[in-house]
């Protein structure tokens, strides 16, 4: 499966000669979907020191989100770590963006386990809340998140979910879904562009 997505995530280059290095990054076309006004972005939910936070809050950046869970075994540390590998690429253009995390396990994503889990990177805003909280903020972005039992394993469940980046425009509209396994200098060169528009 990994595979199959790491194939469609081919990227078709489109070459910037001549640009200062901030601008010169290809932005990939493959794997990258605009997003009609049905997205709405909307969420009200609590940060990893218990603060309400809303989608308003981050008015005038761009939003980058992400939907995961603390206990993914391999899929959502790895796009979280490209999370933060964007925010260096972006050097000193990281300020006019709101990194956020979006958990789709409120149940067991408390804010402490939120507080412990980005511990490496107080960047990321991360964000849980009340189970029908939650579902509202997973349903602006149309992404789907479903438990499943685990019979066998101490964890008791998982959580399959949708597995994009959001990237929004300065007034909270999502404008582009992005499938993850992309590169973080990829990933980078897509902020750039909603960032200078």
């Amino acid at each position: 499966m990994r595979a199959l997505v790491m194939a469609s995530l081919s990227l078709v280059l489109a070459a910037c000669g001549g640009a200062e290095p901030d601008t010169a990054a290809d932005i990939p076309t493959q794997g990258v979907a605009r997003l009609s006004d049905q997205f709405t972005g909307d969420f009200a939910l609590i940060d990893k020191d218990g603060k309400a936070v809303t989608d308003e809050d981050f008015e005038g950046k761009v939003m980058l989100v992400y939907i995961g869970f603390t206990n993914c075994p391999d899929v959502c540390p790895g796009d979280v770590g490209v999370m933060s590998a964007t925010l260096n690429e972006l050097g000193d253009k990281a300020d006019q963006v709101a990194p956020i995390f979006i958990s789709a396990d409120p149940e067991r994503d408390t804010p402490e386990v939120l507080r412990d889990y980005f511990g490496f990177d107080d960047r990321i805003i991360a964000l849980t809340g009340s189970l029908e909280a939650t579902s509202k903020a997973l349903a602006s972005f149309k992404a789907y998140a479903q438990k499943e039992e685990l019979a066998d394993s101490a964890l008791g469940y998982t959580v399959n979910h949708t597995r994009f980046y959001y990237l929004t425009d300065r007034n909270g509209q999502p404008e582009y879904g992005i499938v993850g396994g992309v590169g973080p200098t990829e990933l980078a060169a897509l902020v750039r562009r909603s960032i200078s528009q």
